[in-house]
């Protein structure tokens, strides 16, 4: 029965979570540029070119035969797709420029078809189509992206080992700095101790490494992942706690 009440738990977690994740992506969303997007991809795979010209900025259009449209559409799968969604948005703007960054995920029988659409509108003009990519998975972006242990080594343990253990020598050295009898700045020793320096991140997804030097977290580590996106850990040096351990004796010692 206990058992039973966890996985409802975890079940209503995660369904929480995706609903969360696809009401961020519909907060940002562009309209109608969304929607040009998408009857893009629509007209592409269903072979409807020279619909699709008609929405792609003169110099894409250009450079693209009906023949490179066909060939690369014949690849997708066929049939209507049980679902489309945008999985990804971001707009950037400058110079009164402004660039739409789209990302669509089709759900097929067994298969999933990821396309991205990139538009620009230049001030009240339409918005053009200057970039069109897709590709077809066997699993969904969500399933690729999911936070497990399968298929994963010795890196992403060892990263997740230490991002549980950096906080907790953090959140320990702060315990004994409250309870150690410090007179002079103990308030700012005790917020000290939870700042951690220099961060290694992992991408949980591909295992890729990042560095940044000159950069802060409190507790020393972090995990965010973006909507549909991969898992990123992040590890920092508990400095504070180091450094207040190694003066700890001398604190005591002035007071």
């Amino acid at each position: 029965m206990k058992a039973g009440w966890i996985v409802l738990v975890l079940a209503l977690t995660l369904g929480l979570a995706a609903c969360n994740q696809d009401a961020m992506i519909a907060r940002f969303t562009p309209h109608p540029e969304a929607e040009m997007g998408k009857q893009a991809v629509d007209d592409w795979r269903e072979g409807h070119i020279a619909a699709l010209r008609t929405l792609l900025d003169p110099s894409v259009e250009s450079k693209v035969t009906d023949e490179q449209f066909a060939g690369w559409a014949a690849e997708f799968p066929k049939g209507e797709p049980r679902s489309a969604k945008v999985v990804g948005t971001t707009t950037h703007v400058q110079d009164g420029e402004r660039r739409y960054d789209l990302t669509y995920e089709y759900e097929f029988e067994g298969k999933w078809l990821l396309a991205n659409v990139v538009l620009r509108k230049q001030g009240d003009e339409k918005a053009k189509i200057t970039g069109l990519h897709a590709q077809v998975f066997d699993r969904s972006l969500e399933q690729m992206n999911a936070f497990t242990f399968h298929g994963k080594g010795g890196l992403h343990l060892l990263m997740l080992f230490l991002a549980i253990v950096s906080p907790l020598i953090s959140i320990a050295a702060c315990i004994v700095c409250v309870r150690t009898p410090i007179r002079r700045r103990k308030v700012l020793w005790a917020l000290f101790t939870l700042v951690g320096v220099t961060t290694v991140r992992l991408n949980w997804t591909t295992g890729q490494l990042g560095f940044v030097p000159l950069s802060f977290q409190i507790f020393g580590a972090s995990a965010f992942s973006a909507p549909y996106g991969p898992w990123t850990l992040g590890v920092s040096l508990p400095l504070g706690a180091i450094v207040f351990f190694l003066r700890r004796k001398a604190l005591m010692a002035r007071q």
